[in-house]
């Protein structure tokens, strides 16, 4: 009988040491940057059950004003296309929010393939850039050349108004380093963007932006950004951003490569 605790505590430390082989950790640097904001922060975000799932990071202007990330990587139900997501509100002090990011995820290390993303968000009327940079030195060889005819999906929903739009998209070339393609929202005063550019060390960056139309100029009110060294990694991107806006309510933006992933993927 004396063997029968030294299996048992074998069997511990297997489970134990398997549970850790395929857990990891991922650093990443986050920049908040606007003419009232200059906040550089380095964390680090964990597999779902390690711990570093939940992040709260409490920033200010440089006037003093007190704001708020909250930053959470969650399992998505069986059903859904995605296992998991990464879902990050910015608000402010007293908690009201000005803006939110879910950003779909396969796995944890996709942050790291991409290298950057990130989204700006409309505070006191100027956008602010909130930047996550996960390897920000990533070559690649994807260009706008290359996706001249790749198509993607726009879905577009504004509850206040009764409006909402789903519309495929394909770029087009501006000049040999962007496509984009702008739409109006019906009569409203707003526009969706879509905008690619080549990046000076290989890939592209994918834009999503939101502008509000003001005596004939747009005004950036909400924009989400990442960059892509692949075709595969641009095709596994999927997003859904949203905007506050005091008068207009809630804007949903939803972003979708129509070759992306559209049914629960098995990944082992």
């Amino acid at each position: 009988m004396k063997w029968i605790l030294p299996l048992l505590l074998s069997l511990l430390w297997s489970q134990l040491w398997g549970q850790w082989a395929y857990a990891a950790t991922y650093p990443f640097a986050l920049h908040i940057q606007g003419s009232a904001f200059n906040t550089q922060e380095r964390l680090a975000l964990s597999d779902i059950g390690e711990g570093k799932t939940h992040i709260v990071v409490n920033f200010r202007s440089k006037g003093g004003k007190a704001y708020v990330l909250d930053m959470q990587y969650k399992k998505l139900a069986a059903n859904r296309s995605y296992p998991t997501n990464l879902d990050i509100t910015v608000k402010d002090a007293q908690g009201h929010k000005l803006g939110y990011l879910f950003f779909a995820l396969n796995r944890l290390a996709f942050l790291k393939q991409i290298g950057v993303f990130g989204f700006k968000v409309d505070i006191d009327g100027e956008p602010v850039d909130i930047q996550f940079v996960w390897s920000g030195h990533k070559k690649g060889h994807l260009q706008t050349k290359d996706l001249t005819q790749e198509r993607f999906f726009q879905d577009t929903l504004v509850p206040k108004w009764g409006f909402q739009v789903i519309r495929s998209v394909v770029l087009k070339e501006r000049n040999i380093n962007t496509l984009l393609a702008t739409y109006k929202l019906g009569e409203h005063p707003y526009a969706v963007n879509y905008t690619i550019v080549n990046r000076a060390n290989g890939g592209i960056r994918f834009k999503h932006q939101l502008y509000r139309l003001v005596q004939g100029k747009q005004h950036l009110v909400s924009s989400v950004y990442f960059n892509a060294d692949d075709i595969k990694t641009l095709r596994e991107v999927m997003f859904a951003g949203k905007h506050f806006d005091a008068n207009d309510g809630v804007f949903k933006l939803v972003f979708y490569p129509a070759l992306g992933q559209t049914e629960p993927k098995n990944i082992k």
